[in-house]
């Protein structure tokens, strides 16, 4: 099969505004797509490319092999969408709005549609309050569940995460999580990595108005020489002796000590941490704790980033 969405070398320019591109990324039926960047970057330009909703200056987008520009009502019947800002009616009740919305999709049976989707997203005893009541989180999820509506094999959220508290965060990202387990195509922009990080199969990256990086996280890790680190506590200040031991283990890249504090950069090949505690014992130091941190997709942006300005 090909690309669920594929976009080659995407360029809009605005007038006197600037311009957002090249950009350029490909997603697989199934996976869960994060595109990152900081605000202003363009996302929201490629997303509303991707649904249609705007015309690239240069360059070719395709949803399901159609264009979506050209061919709106068929992308339409296959992609739901959640806006940024969602904006609803403030004396619509969520029941209503779904209502709404299952009658202008054309769904055959909207009580158990309206059902399915209150269900999904924790709204059903919030069902027949006011939208102009709810909470950002709420809003949020009655956006995603609207974009829900028809059981669409495509879903482009545009920052689902914005302004919500831990509590709504949690409830996006089971549903997210089950939309994931019943194999649905999820894209959705965030400048939150850490999100990003808990969700993504794959990840683009765009910064000033271009694509950087795109693959799996493992994938952008690797590539950009970073490593996982093991941090360990002993009972004594680490001397010179125990640092020089433990980098000469096979794995062991570098260590720093400060006081009780080991940081052991590790080389990505090798397991050492069995033969780290080992030395750590032999040696008489005493091991308080050893634990193993890998390396973040907020360290290989840094690095883009930086890289980026230095060149």
């Amino acid at each position: 099969m090909g690309a669920v969405v594929s976009v080659e070398a995407l360029v809009k320019v605005y007038g006197d505004k600037g311009r957002v591109g090249p950009i350029s990324l490909s997603m697989q039926s199934g996976e869960v797509y994060g595109l990152v960047g900081p605000n202003g970057s363009g996302k929201t330009t490629t997303l509303r490319a991707i649904l249609g909703l705007l015309k690239p200056t240069a360059g070719k987008v395709s949803v399901f092999g159609l264009d979506p520009f050209n061919e709106p009502e068929k992308v339409n019947q296959l992609v739901g969408y959640s806006a940024e800002i969602p904006v609803f009616p403030s004396f619509f009740t969520a029941r209503k709005l779904l209502e709404l919305t299952c009658r202008i999709k054309g769904t055959s049976s909207v009580k158990d549609e309206v059902s399915r989707i209150l269900d999904l997203t924790g709204l059903v005893n919030h069902a027949d309050r006011k939208i102009g009541n709810f909470s950002k989180g709420m809003i949020q999820r009655l956006s995603i569940g609207q974009a829900l509506v028809g059981d669409p094999d495509l879903l482009v959220l545009d920052e689902p995460m914005l302004g919500v508290d831990p509590v709504g965060r949690a409830h996006i990202r089971e549903v997210l999580q089950h939309l994931r387990r019943r194999g649905k195509t999820i894209l959705f922009s965030s400048h939150e990595l850490y999100e990003v990080e808990r969700l993504a199969d794959r990840v683009g990256m765009v910064y000033l108005g271009r694509t950087m990086l795109e693959g799996t996280l493992e994938h952008l890790l690797s590539r950009n020489g970073l490593r996982q680190a093991v941090h360990v506590v002993v009972k004594k200040q680490a001397g010179m002796e125990l640092v020089s031991a433990i980098r000469r283990i096979e794995g062991v890249k570098e260590v720093q000590a400060d006081g009780t504090g080991l940081t052991i950069e590790l080389d990505g090949v090798n397991d050492p941490r069995d033969k780290i505690a080992e030395t750590v014992v032999g040696s008489g130091y005493g091991l308080v704790e050893m634990k193993t941190s890998g390396p973040s997709l907020e360290q290989v942006f840094i690095k883009m980033v930086r890289n980026d300005t230095a060149g």
